[in-house]
């Protein structure tokens, strides 16, 4: 075929393919993007219209405290959560919270569309690909129009890379190191790009990065505050980096996804493993996320500053970053747009064209939504993450022509590689070390799991009555309250409700609930008449003789505790903390006799008591949340943080002293005692993923 012909057939299937594609965009996903608010834009939205409206946004990590304040804002999904999302990137939302959530996230779709114009320009300025295949790249992206669909952040990542990029190419440092800190404050990952600037000692990069990295933390502190920052930082990230941030018993596309469902066992989420071994997890998780990302780092070279290098290693950094990936979800890929255009134009430029088919198909199927059955097993599960295995295939080739870059043939004596390779090294014995220590030591806590026949993702505030269990069951389907008899009978009390259970106290023959809806959540007694009791007010606590009822008010987030006399008449509600103390829970015995948690001027959170010898005075607990005093007033259970994690403590009433009960990698938050007060019932993280808790009993009391 003549060269002329056969460039015209090429060009007529290029067009061919971009208005189908486009076509489909138009009619199928724009359409559904545009009608529906579906996870994840409201979780950004949330987050950024709290702190416009002046809240106080240190709990917007839990998941039933930013649920409640979706709710009463009516936003139309049924659940909502900020895990692992880092609070800067929710600002770039902040100029849209004046508009209702669909409106806003109207916009945000045509600011992504609008993104993509300088996006394709600079990957057309640097490859040299026409402005045609450029856009192939994108609609070609089955990755893009879940972006859309779900109002996601990856097109606004990937302007920021490719700008940083573009940046470089020109000799702009400083404003490439400052992209990239943009881009690593709002998803974590791109921080492996700073990588690039240390290996080529781009010092311009590093200070400016560094710099804006200041910046940005600094503005997003002046908005949401050091502690949302300091959960985030210290009890969220070091589980996202062990892959546990979000369900990791699942196929997704990461080494840590397919190893947690090889290797490690968990009594709900994975009760049979192909072989249960932390052993082989915490060494194969490190290990195999090294090999894949050391290539990256140590191919860079610094004597070769052309064009096509330093696009190929940005190329390959980008895609590692994205194949040791944590927790990958499919838009998450978008991003793979840059390293396409990359190869592309070099595959195309050496007439490699039997190769770029083949990238054209593994980038297409990097993309594909793959139906997955819902529960693989054993080996057979490597059958269903063909994105990792086209993902890694991908990779090779770009280490592949880096390394047989003639340009730089004489340069591989770089003795700083050997310095790169020995901090690698330490790095990864360092983390087989310590995860191998995590993931055996939370496994401990499954001897005091309770066998639940129905549990959700979350299972909170469980609470024990007469061998009865009963609990709040975070659901894709809303927030209910559960209740498990002795014969293991089930009930949803609120199942398919227009509203959320998210907190209850019983006792007394009486069951308080609190339903949160548009405007306000509201507290019923539904083994009463189900009328409405009290208005505007969360988290119920039964006293120990029923007459009395306290509850939690919130003020834009800021907690008061207030108690009601049940039988009186007329019922006044009594404000029991005062002004300054945010509360974020209590236990109450009696007007008398009480204890919260309270967090005062920004300061972390610590329990305060009421009793016969203290009034509202804190107790010396260090860091501590979810009191608990026993029925017969003898003990307090607490939960208190260290090294990130909230483990159970115990304090003795009447002496002051205090225990701890056990001392895990993991949280155990929520206890409540059983009518002996020497057994609890709690929430537990261990073996799951941060605050997806399940449900303990664990006798403290001898």
């Amino acid at each position: 075929m003549p060269i002329l012909k056969r460039n015209r057939a090429v060009l007529w299937i290029e067009l061919s393919v971009l208005c189908v594609t486009l076509l489909y965009l138009a009619v199928h996903t724009i359409p559904r993007a545009w009608s529906t608010l579906n996870t994840d834009f409201p979780n950004y939205y949330m987050a950024a219209t709290l702190a416009h409206e002046g809240y106080d946004t240190a709990r917007m990590y839990e998941w039933p405290w930013i649920e409640r304040e979706k709710d009463h804002r009516a936003v139309d999904i049924r659940v909502i959560g900020l895990l692992p999302i880092t609070p800067f990137s929710t600002l770039v939302m902040w100029p849209l919270t004046g508009l209702k959530p669909l409106a806003a996230k109207h916009v945000w779709i045509l600011l992504n569309l609008g993104f993509i114009l300088p996006i394709t320009w600079m990957l057309r300025s640097m490859t040299g690909l026409s402005y045609l295949r450029v856009a192939l790249a994108f609609s070609l992206s089955f990755p893009l129009h879940r972006n859309l669909m779900y109002g996601q952040f990856y097109v606004f990542l990937l302007l920021l890379i490719v700008a940083g990029c573009w940046a470089q190419s020109r000799g702009l440092r400083g404003l490439a190191g400052a992209l990239v800190a943009i881009a690593a404050a709002c998803k974590v990952f791109p921080i492996l790009l700073f990588m690039y600037f240390l290996r080529r000692r781009d010092w311009s990069a590093l200070i400016w990065g560094a710099a804006t990295g200041l910046v940005a933390a600094s503005l997003s502190i002046a908005v949401f505050g050091w502690n949302a920052h300091r959960i985030w930082l210290f009890e969220i990230l070091p589980w996202t980096l062990r892959g546990e941030g979000l369900q990791p018993y699942t196929t997704s596309a990461s080494f840590s996804g397919v190893l947690h469902c090889l290797f490690l066992s968990e009594p709900q989420w994975n009760p049979h493993p192909w072989h249960n071994s932390p052993l082989c997890f915490a060494a194969l998780l490190p290990i195999l996320q090294t090999i894949t990302l050391a290539p990256a780092i140590l191919l860079i070279r610094k004597e070769n500053s052309s064009r096509s290098r330093l696009l190929l290693e940005w190329s390959a950094l980008l895609t590692a970053s994205l194949a040791i990936s944590t927790i990958p979800a499919s838009y998450n890929f978008v991003l793979m747009a840059f390293p396409a255009c990359v190869l592309s134009a070099t595959l195309l430029q050496r007439k490699y064209y039997a190769l770029l088919a083949v990238l054209v198909i593994a980038y297409v199927g990097i993309g594909f939504p793959l139906s997955v059955p819902q529960s693989p097993t054993g080996p057979s599960i490597l059958l269903y993450v063909p994105r990792l295995w086209l993902m890694l295939a991908v990779l090779l080739g770009n280490y592949l022509l880096l390394w047989f870059d003639h340009s730089v043939a004489g340069s591989r004596h770089d003795w700083t590689r050997y310095l790169w390779v020995a901090a690698l090294t330490t790095s990864l014995v360092v983390s087989v070390r310590s995860t191998l220590h995590i993931e055996r030591a939370m496994r401990q806590e499954y001897a005091y799991r309770l066998p639940l026949r129905s549990q959700g993702y979350v299972n909170a505030s469980p609470e024990s009555e007469v061998n009865v269990i009963r609990y709040s069951a975070f659901t894709l389907d809303g927030y209910h309250l559960t209740t498990q008899s002795p014969s293991g009978e089930i009930s949803e009390s609120s199942a398919g409700a227009p509203y959320d259970d998210l907190s209850f106290t019983s006792g007394s023959g009486q069951l308080w609930v609190e339903q949160a809806s548009s405007p306000q959540s509201h507290i019923v007694n539904r083994k009463g008449a189900w009328a409405t009791v009290i208005q505007d007010a969360r988290d119920p606590i039964l006293s120990a003789n029923g007459q009395s009822l306290a509850f939690i008010r919130d003020r834009k987030g800021q907690g008061r505790l207030e108690v009601r006399e049940l039988k009186s008449s007329p019922a006044d509600d009594v404000t029991l903390t005062p002004a300054p103390l945010n509360v974020y829970e209590a236990t109450f015995l009696s007007p008398q006799n009480y204890a919260f948690a309270a967090v005062n001027e920004g300061r972390p959170p610590q329990i305060y008591l009421t009793d016969t010898a203290h009034s509202n005075m804190p107790l010396d607990l260090g860091e501590s949340r979810y009191p608990a005093l026993s029925p017969d007033a003898h003990w307090m259970a607490y939960s208190r943080l260290d090294r990130g994690v909230w483990n159970l403590w115990l304090r003795d009433q009447v002496s002051g002293t205090t225990m701890r009960i056990a001392d895990l990698p993991c949280n155990q938050i929520q206890p409540s005692w059983e009518m002996d007060s020497k057994t609890l019932v709690y929430s537990t993280d261990c073996g799951r993923s941060v605050w997806f808790t399940a449900v303990a009993r664990r006798k403290v009391v001898p």
